[in-house]
């Protein structure tokens, strides 16, 4: 447990790097959902500053990237959809004045007593002021699991009462995440005849609706997003259905994408103010439905394990020859559902579309005789010879 600590707590330069920013942005998420779901926390607080974040080291190298990683959570804070109304330095309110000078002389989140401070009652700025301490970070970088763990807890302004705390744990898996994503050419060739399948079963009941795309499931689901939207305008249905992308470049995009998918698999009706903001982010104020999806891998030919990124196949099942490392067949398939934003995500339409990329193998003739010699073939042809030879032996002796 020491030298878990002992690791946690090592705070290094990389501590910055896009992958705990984005571990920094899961625990903003989680504390601010956390709270939503406690009702006596939704029943006192209102709006909520976020005050100060200590870290819990005196390594001085990481001062740099911490002032960093304090921003990502604070900007995280601010582009979480819900009822809180988060109060950021960004407000540059005189009042933030009074609360920096007292906090900055406040040693360590644990220090800090706020019922020497009496004037903070008089704080017309916010109900509550939220304090954390960064207890440990470890980055995974893009090929593992970085993660944060911060401790948090919420005082009330007019009763310095601590009214909630919880230690949050953000995490963010670089080996899974959309932004790693790599796909071959025929893997996007794939794509591209499995999104205009989909695109060509959509239902009449969905013109006049606006859809808002959330991350879809699945390697490939990043790219089905923008291949979905080209396959729509390729079809000439971009004027009947209305499509707005997500595209998770900035932290609102993630936490609003974050947001509408885990509603859609709970069901629950949208609060008022993220309603709102749906309907900004896709311009309209008519019918207006979340596209979820997964997106698989169905079956590749030569049937065997292929990397994604196009390695070679194994001896056993590949060619000994460079034009068959990659499988000559490959199939998407895409599952899509259309959900309700006004009828608590109720699905509206479902459509299951596959795309088949078949890759010619090319080269000469000798060159396309080469590559079905295989193992697996060459034992294929053996046991043939094999039965020929046994059924011919057998037919002259009854003969």
């Amino acid at each position: 447990m020491a030298a878990f600590g002992t690791l946690m707590l090592s705070l290094n330069l990389t501590a910055a790097s896009r992958e705990v920013s984005y571990a920094i942005e899961d625990a903003a998420y989680q504390a601010i959902t956390k709270m939503a779901e406690d009702p006596r926390i939704t029943k006192e607080v209102k709006k909520l500053a976020f005050v100060k974040m200590w870290l819990s080291t005196e390594d001085n190298k990481s001062v740099a990237n911490f002032n960093s990683a304090v921003t990502v959570f604070e900007s995280a804070l601010g582009s979480v959809p819900g009822s809180f109304d988060i109060v950021l330095h960004s407000n540059r309110d005189q009042q933030w004045e009074m609360i920096d000078q007292v906090f900055d002389q406040a040693a360590d989140f644990e220090s800090y007593n706020p019922s020497t401070h009496p004037e903070f009652q008089k704080l017309e700025l916010c109900d509550s002021m939220l304090l954390v301490k960064m207890v440990g970070a470890v980055d995974g970088g893009s090929d593992g699991v970085s993660s944060v763990r911060m401790a948090m807890k919420i005082i009330q302004v007019k009763t310095a009462r601590q009214v909630w705390s919880s230690v949050i744990e953000g995490q963010y898996d670089g080996r899974s995440a959309p932004d790693n994503e790599r796909l071959s050419y025929f893997a996007r060739k794939a794509l591209e005849a499995a999104a205009a399948d989909a695109v060509a079963k959509l239902p009449a009941s969905l013109d006049g609706y606006g859809v808002m795309i959330v991350p879809l499931q699945g390697n490939g689901g990043r790219a089905m997003t923008q291949i979905f939207m080209n396959a729509l305008t390729a079809a000439g249905r971009q004027d009947r259905i209305r499509v707005y992308d997500l595209p998770n470049g900035n932290a609102s995009d993630r936490m609003l994408g974050r947001y509408l998918w885990e509603r859609t698999g709970s069901g629950k009706t949208l609060d008022s103010s993220v309603l709102k903001q749906v309907q900004e982010r896709a311009g309209a104020k008519g019918r207006l439905a979340v596209m979820t999806g997964m997106v698989v891998s169905g079956r590749v030919f030569p049937e065997t394990w292929v990397d994604p990124t196009g390695a070679p196949v194994d001896r056993l099942t590949g060619s000994y020859t460079d034009v068959r490392k990659n499988p000559t067949s490959f199939e998407i398939i895409a599952d899509l559902k259309f959900r309700d934003v006004y009828d608590a995500f109720r699905v509206v339409a479902a459509v299951s579309a596959n795309g088949v990329y078949k890759r010619d193998i090319g080269g000469d003739l000798l060159e396309q005789a080469r590559s079905f010699v295989t193992i697996r073939n060459i034992a294929v042809l053996i046991v043939i010879l094999l039965l020929i030879w046994f059924v011919r032996h057998f037919t002259l002796r009854v003969r």
